[in-house]
C-alpha cells in the first residue's frame, strides 16, 4: 500500500488472517509486524504495520521477504501487485 511515511502498510483484508499473519511472522521468523485491526482502519482493511529504519540492512529485508512469502504461502493470502 502507498504511505507517505516511513511506516509500511502490507494489505490483508481480514481480521483473523492479520493477526494471524503477524503470529506466524513472529513465532516462525522472529519478526514483529504489528497487527491493524478494527476499529484503527475500517473492516476489510485490516494490515500489518512494517516499520524499517536505517538500521536494517539489505540481509534483513531480504529475510523480511522471505518471511512474508512463506506466510502468505502458509496462509494462503491474496497478492496484489
Amino acid at each position: 500500500m502507498p504511505s507517505q511515511s516511513h511506516i509500511v502498510p502490507v494489505m490483508i483484508g481480514n481480521a483473523r488472517l492479520c493477526k494471524e499473519a503477524s503470529d506466524e511472522l513472529l513465532d516462525r521468523h522472529r519478526i514483529y509486524a504489528q497487527p491493524i485491526n478494527y476499529p484503527t482502519v475500517p473492516r476489510g482493511t485490516e494490515r500489518l504495520r512494517l516499520t524499517p529504519t536505517p538500521l536494517h540492512s539489505d540481509a534483513d529485508i531480504d529475510r523480511l521477504v522471505a518471511a512474508l512469502t512463506d506466510v502468505w504461502s502458509r496462509l494462503t493470502l491474496r497478492r496484489v501487485a
